[in-house]
């Protein structure tokens, strides 16, 4: 085997594939055909000379020596990737991007956008705090680039792009460190968060205590954990936002797949990516 028969494309290939366990999943990330990946895996296996996967079912599973070869690589590959982005990480080009989030929804998505101003120092940035029918209604007038947040409706001409699906959890004050039962919890009141027809549907669709509560609405999920905290009531919020701090005193029970989920989006217009800045933001949100 010489060193000058490998490329990068073949290595990266072989590592999507043992992380993702398929051709399908490593095709989609590099934006190929899964015939296109399995020759990748082929040729490899000739330069190599050794079988570096086996199936097991629809999955493929590493051979001993293809964990050995992917142990070996991944800092290579990742060595690489950081050399590029320092040599490219300067853009000279220029102009204005604007973005909207629901408020509630910051936390998640701005820490990804922490390297554009580095790759894009000539760009401004807006950022603006919308509420879902005002942001939509701005990226069709062309106001803004992106939306972020969790919209249920998407109109013509924008594209959604789901980043996470959040289901509920009911969060409730307790110094109780057992698991309580909803019907326990949930007796006169509830807090729900975000306020909104979907929530509000998902809830009499479920039946029981959640259904029958007289329900106080706030804007944000933390809004109802401060609540919660005040012992104002139960509330209703996104799992994913459960995962940030809570008040003390403050539990969480997972209302499981059966009460729904919904999706974290980024919306755009279609056509909108071909800025190389505004793809950058894409594959950063998205990522």
């Amino acid at each position: 085997m010489r060193i000058e028969d490998l490329d990068f494309s073949k290595l990266r290939a072989f590592q999507l594939v043992a992380q993702e366990g398929s051709l399908k999943a490593a095709a989609a990330k590099l934006r190929l055909t899964v015939s296109a990946i399995s020759a990748k895996l082929t040729r490899l296996e000739e330069i190599v000379g050794v079988e570096l996967f086996r199936r097991q079912g629809k999955s493929l599973a590493l051979t001993g020596p293809g964990e050995r070869l992917l142990a070996e690589i991944v800092p290579v590959l990742d060595g690489a990737e950081r050399a590029f982005s320092t040599v490219t990480s300067y853009s000279t080009e220029a102009g204005s991007v604007s973005i909207a989030v629901g408020g509630d929804y910051l936390w998640y998505f701005v820490p990804k956008l922490n390297q554009f101003w580095t790759r894009f120092p000539n760009f401004e940035l807006n950022m603006r705090v919308y509420r879902a029918a005002d942001a939509l209604l701005a990226l069709q007038k062309g106001q803004l680039d992106f939306c972020m947040g969790v919209y249920p409706r998407v109109p013509r001409g924008i594209s959604a792009e789901v980043v996470a699906n959040s289901p509920f959890s009911l969060i409730y004050k307790s110094d109780h460190p057992g698991r309580a039962r909803i019907t326990d919890i949930v007796q006169d009141r509830l807090i729900v968060a975000p306020r909104g027809r979907a929530t509000r549907d998902l809830l009499h669709a479920s039946g029981g205590a959640l259904a029958n509560a007289t329900y106080i609405e706030c804007p944000t999920c933390q809004t109802a954990a401060d609540l919660v905290g005040l012992g104002v009531g139960p509330a209703i919020v996104h799992t994913l936002c459960v995962d940030r701090r809570l008040p003390a005193g403050v539990r969480a029970l997972d209302l499981g797949p059966k009460f729904g989920a919904v999706p974290f989006v980024v919306l755009y217009r279609k056509h909108a990516l071909k800025r190389p800045a505004l793809q950058f933001i894409f594959d950063q949100l998205t990522g």
